[in-house]
Parts: structure tokens; C-alpha cells; sequence
């Protein structure tokens, strides 16, 4: 089951919560899948035991909302799972300091040839004391084929990325530009002119964002005032 087929690209936001022993050391940063070919993507998360004790760690799937007619991701950890399991049975055991890459999530495609986003969120957590868990979202953006999205690149310009108060889009035609939070909640939709645009992002909050021109692919747009 864990064989990988490879994606595109990817698309991940991370949230910690109350994660007193354990840390996320390296992730993935951008999965964006193709949405017209059936094919299981996945995505990994490294993690670490930053305190003095030897934790034995499981891992729950605590939320996931699925509209792009994905199933529900299934994920390794100690075994593989299948999509209808959202508890780890057994545990990986952490020694203080050490780092594991045991976790894979995975995403099943099929070609609806959608564009659009999904959530997950994983909690690693110590078994001794479940309040001591780390909380990870994981942001799924799907689009169309990759020859659509490198003629999207292109025909369109967006810059400077990171954005500070201004952001140019240069487009060819009058097309829709939809800025979201990487959890997908829409931020701004505003219809471009042909030619070179300036929005402003003066009053958005600093972090990760996600745009779309026209339907196209989810691309990442960092503010950082």
C-alpha cells in the first residue's frame, strides 16, 4: 500500500496545538494533484520528540471534509490503514530527541477533473497523555491537467510573492483571480482587466495564502508585510 505515485505538486498548512513534547521537524510544503488522472498521491510529515521522555505516539485522523470526490485519505503510520480507519491501533516509539519519518498520508484521485480544495487534520499524540499532541492540517488542492497549468504560468504574471502591500497580476484576458486561506475560506474575488492589475493586500494578515485565476490550479502566495 505504499507504493507512491507521484503528484504534481502539493498543498499543506500546519497548525500546532497543544504539543508539548512533540514537533513537526519537516513537511511536505505544497501538493497539488491532478485531478484528471486516477492515481494516489501522498504526502509525508517528520516528527520529532523534543522532550526528555520516551513517548509512544499514535496518530488519529480528527477531521477531514472531502469535496473533490476523493476518498477520505488513508494514512501510515505503525501499518498502513485503510480510508474508513481514522485511529493509529499501535503506536512508534520516540526515544528523547528522536526524529521519525514513519507518517504518510495518501489521496485517492479519481478523474472528475475538478478544481478545488479539501482538508485533513492529523494529531499525533503521547499515549500516555493525550492532551500532549501535536495538531497538523493538510491542505489538498486539485486542478487540471499539468499542460493546463503551465499555460496558466504562462499567460499570466503574479509578483512580488512574498507580497507586502501591493500585489501586480499581469493577464492576457479579463479573467476572475480568487485569493483563499490555505483552510479555503475565500479571501478576495475580483475580475481582472486585461493587462497589468494592482490589488492590494495592505490589510490581509501575513502567512500563506492560496489563488486561483480563472478556475486554474491552486498556487501559493506568501504576505509579508
Amino acid at each position: 500500500m505504499k507504493n507512491i505515485v507521484t503528484s504534481f505538486f502539493a498543498l499543506f498548512s500546519l497548525v500546532q496545538l497543544n504539543a508539548q513534547s512533540l514537533s513537526v521537524i519537516e513537511m511536505d510544503t505544497v501538493l497539488e494533484v491532478n485531478s484528471t488522472s486516477t492515481a494516489d498521491y501522498s504526502f509525508s510529515i517528520k516528527v520529532e520528540n523534543t522532550s526528555s521522555t520516551q513517548l509512544e505516539v499514535y496518530v488519529k485522523r480528527a477531521y477531514h471534509a472531502m469535496n473533490c470526490a476523493y476518498d477520505s485519505g488513508y494514512f501510515c503510520w505503525d501499518f498502513c490503514y485503510g480510508s474508513d480507519i481514522d485511529n493509529s491501533i499501535g503506536s512508534v516509539e520516540f526515544q528523547p530527541g528522536d526524529i521519525k519519518s514513519d507518517f504518510s498520508g495518501h489521496v485517492y484521485s479519481p478523474s472528475s477533473g475538478n478544481t478545488c480544495m479539501d482538508s485533513i487534520r492529523y494529531v499525533f499524540y503521547n499515549g500516555e497523555d493525550t492532551n500532549d499532541s501535536l495538531s497538523v492540517w493538510v491542505t489538498i488542492s486539485a486542478g487540471p491537467t499539468m499542460e493546463s497549468v503551465e499555460l496558466s504560468i504562462v499567460e499570466h504574471q503574479v509578483y512580488p510573492n512574498p507580497a507586502r502591500n501591493l500585489l501586480n497580476i499581469e493577464v492576457q484576458k479579463e479573467v476572475e483571480f480568487t485569493l483563499y486561506s490555505t483552510l479555503g475560506e475565500k479571501m478576495k474575488s475580483i475580475r481582472l482587466n486585461q493587462g497589468k492589475n494592482a490589488i492590494s493586500v495592505s490589510n490581509m494578515a501575513n502567512g500563506l495564502y492560496l489563488y486561483s485565476i480563472d478556475g486554474s490550479s491552486f498556487k501559493r502566495l506568501t504576505i509579508n508585510h
